[in-house]
């Protein structure tokens, strides 16, 4: 086993024995989401990603998920990097929330660093701490060496990562999969990943989304008709949505403009922004003249428009979905028009996306989507079989997949059981579980806590298990607010108690079991007379006589606030 450390020595010159190396996933295992792995050996640790995860139908009024970084707080002094595969939020969405407590360097490729720089801009954080990377060099952190080579992606500048530790070779695959005509970038470097596996891989960790996808996948090339056929076809403006980072995909819908004499304009902010970001750098390649700015749509005929605008998802208050609900200031839809979605749903947002074609369905626009169409997206994953050839090229001690939910890693176990790995050798993971590197050996041994952390706004951490479950109450049940009048002098009951209610029963019509409610609140303060003292008391002797009462009256549970208000 070769290392690019094989003499590792301490500040102080000690030759420091084989520790092993552990491995700590905080997102991205029975999860597609919110990637982000703690590699450690000795004193020295490296982080690999830093993502979001996006909140599902529970997680009411949560903007983002991102990993719990608890595990490090009391660690800080040892990181000595945080390094990047790919610049999509799931893997550097994260970082202007987690990087102002670790305050480490940043490494990443040349786009990746720009898409990262422009999020810093944002947040207001410094961009000294960001470098970029040459996949051609090799980078030495305390214990680690980490190499690189390129993969191929649905973003360009995409990298897998090669760690050596003394006694030990980890190869870190995140998303990847191997097209052979990219339309941006270089293909997946096999030859080379062939190179650095010539030694010996003690364990691999691999993107596992498309396990189960059976065949291999189809070049994004190949996406290049049907934007002709679908342009050739339309009589009025083309609105082309796709994620903001996709940039082979904006390319290729910029070329078709621009053969069919068509103006681009770039709608959403993050589209504008990765455009710009991508352009500057010499990752796009634009016709002079082609590029108009949205206010300037209104200037020129609906056949000579196509519109990249961001939404795919369907997030709401995204430019897609404003200008689906007429509340966008510059892009307005006609029937004549044509809105090509050009992305499938990431895990969560399916329901989202599909609502919105619904949406737009209905506005009487010709919606074209990879339901109707295969051809409009070609996934950035890998399939079963492109799995297969990168294990059989590196071949691997052991296996953990990543990046995948658990149904996917399961299929990912039965595939490459079917290579000759054997149970023990396929690590299972998940958040917070430690992977153990020792000797060769690679074991799931312990674990530490880790939980969802939810950003609310412009909150951190701040929203918890309890509050999302009174928000799914409140969203399911209603809320029910019971006002009780008391003096402010001696605490007795001043006059009756009010109770309010919203999503719970409409006032007027329910007038009467709301005057036993009231009753109801009355025989919860005679019962004691002296309580009323203790608001808590109080309070909570309400909510159990009140939800005792509304469950036998409607089989409801609302969210019941009392509120003691002295007059």
């Amino acid at each position: 086993m070769k290392s690019f450390l094989p003499n590792f020595k301490s500040n102080q010159g000690q030759v420091i024995q084989h520790q092993g190396l552990r491995i700590i996933p905080l997102g991205g295992v029975g999860d597609v989401t919110k990637n982000m792995y703690i590699y450690e050996y000795g004193r020295d640790i490296i982080i690999i990603d830093c993502g979001v995860g996006f909140p599902d139908e529970a997680m009411l009024g949560v903007d983002l998920v991102i990993p719990d970084i608890s595990y490090l707080k009391d660690k800080v002094d040892r990181i000595k990097a945080i390094i990047i595969t790919h610049p999509h939020d799931d893997h550097i969405g994260g970082l202007v929330y987690i990087w102002p407590e670790l305050k480490c360097p940043i490494y990443a490729t040349k786009l990746a660093v720009g898409f990262i720089k422009n999020k810093f801009n944002e947040a207001k954080l410094p961009k000294d701490p960001i470098h970029i990377i040459d996949p051609e060099n090799k980078l030495n952190l305390g214990a680690f060496g980490i190499s690189f080579y390129r993969v191929s992606h649905s973003v360009p500048d995409s990298v897998g990562i090669v760690i050596d530790t003394p006694g030990s070779r980890v190869i870190h695959q995140s998303d990847f999969k191997l097209d052979w005509t990219p339309i941006i970038g270089k293909p997946t470097e096999i030859a080379k990943i062939a190179r650095f596996s010539e030694d010996g891989i003690d364990l691999l960790l691999i993107d596992a989304l498309g396990s189960e996808k059976k065949g291999y996948n189809e070049p994004e090339i190949n996406i290049l008709p049907t934007f002709k056929k679908i342009e050739e076809e339309t009589e009025g403006k083309i609105l082309l949505t796709t994620a903001s980072s996709n940039i082979s995909r904006i390319q290729m819908a910029i070329n078709v403009a621009s053969d069919a004499g068509r103006k681009v304009a770039l709608v959403g902010r993050s589209m504008e922004s990765n455009f710009q970001v991508a352009r500057d750098l010499g990752y796009l390649h634009i016709p002079p003249g082609i590029i108009i700015a949205q206010e300037e749509v209104k200037r020129f005929p609906d056949n000579k428009l196509l519109l990249i605008i961001a939404g795919s998802q369907g997030q709401p208050g995204s430019a897609l979905s404003r200008v689906a609900n007429n509340d966008h200031k510059h892009v307005f839809l006609k029937k004549d028009d044509t809105v090509i979605f050009s992305a499938d749903p990431i895990p969560s947002t399916e329901t989202a996306q599909h609502a919105l074609i619904d949406k737009l369905a209905k506005m009487g626009v010709d919606v074209r989507y990879k339901e109707m169409e295969d051809a409009l997206h070609v996934s950035g994953h890998e399939t079963a079989e492109e799995i297969k050839m990168m294990i059989n090229i590196i071949r691997p001690k052991a296996l953990v997949p990543i990046g995948a939910t658990y149904r996917g890693m399961i299929a990912f176990s039965k595939l490459a059981k079917d290579l000759g790995y054997t149970e023990k050798q396929i690590l299972l993971a998940e958040d917070g579980q430690i992977i153990n590197l020792v000797s060769g050996v690679s074991r799931l041994e312990g674990r530490i806590d880790v939980r969802n952390i939810y950003v609310d706004g412009l909150g951190i951490g701040d929203v918890g298990n309890v509050i999302l479950r009174d928000r799914k109450v409140m969203s399911e049940e209603g809320i029910v607010l019971v006002i009780v009048p008391v003096d402010s002098h001696t605490s007795q009951l001043v006059g009756e108690p009010d109770i309010v209610t919203r999503g719970f029963v409409f006032e007027r019509e329910a007038e009467e079991m709301l005057s036993k409610a009231r009753s109801v609140v009355r025989s919860c303060l005679a019962d004691h007379p002296n309580a009323i003292l203790d608001w808590r008391f109080t309070r909570s002797h309400i909510e159990e006589n009140l939800d005792k009462f509304f469950f036998e009256e409607l089989h409801r549970r609302p969210m019941i606030l009392p509120l003691i208000v002295e007059v």
